[in-house]
């Protein structure tokens, strides 16, 4: 099976429940047990931090992508295999877009939810091909499930874009629903 590279977006903030951190550490732990590498955005701490120590403990690969000014704003994570530095924010989406074969949207803020719209946008007018996942610790995703089937509704949204990405709520069905799909 090819060794999948996997992208994941999610809280830099260390100010949420420990519930989200061991979660996504757990997340992290999988993707290395199933030999696959991670990208993300780079930082030590929140959930992001947490899924790149999981990757590391099973031995997995970990790339990080960092703007180069991001730095000043949060502690960065610097036992990443590979560091790659961007200029600017859409810079470093864009890196993680190109390099990743899967995405998993972990609970996180406005930067999270960019990047879930962003790739969900790409996967709707066929610029990219990959699975999303929706990591859904705790129901963390509920409301905004509830808000896109709002919006289909309305007509704001096409319907066959909830089919562009999944919602799994444990690690090992995300990476199994990856894998169908990859």
């Amino acid at each position: 099976m090819k060794k999948l590279t996997i992208c994941v977006y999610g809280a830099a903030s260390s100010n949420i429940d420990d519930h989200y951190i061991f979660e996504t550490e757990e997340l992290g732990r999988e993707i290395g047990r199933r030999g696959y590498r991670l990208i993300y955005g780079g930082g030590a701490t929140g959930v992001m931090g947490a899924c790149a120590r999981g990757v590391a403990e099973t031995r997995g690969e970990v790339i990080g992508v960092i703007p180069d000014f991001m730095g000043s704003y949060e502690l960065l994570n610097d036992n990443c295999d590979e560091m790659i530095e961007a200029r600017t924010m859409g810079e470093r989406k864009a890196i993680m877009e190109d390099r990743a074969d899967a995405f998993i949207i972990a609970p996180g803020g406005i930067g999270t939810l960019d990047e879930f719209f962003e790739i969900l946008t790409l996967i709707s007018l066929d610029r990219k091909s990959a699975p999303v996942i929706l990591y859904n610790i705790n129901g963390y995703y509920d409301i905004l499930i509830s808000f896109i089937d709002s919006c289909v509704q309305q007509g704001f949204i096409r319907n066959h874009v909830k089919d562009l990405f999944r919602i799994c709520d444990n690690p090992a069905e995300a990476l199994d629903m990856i894998e169908y799909f990859a």
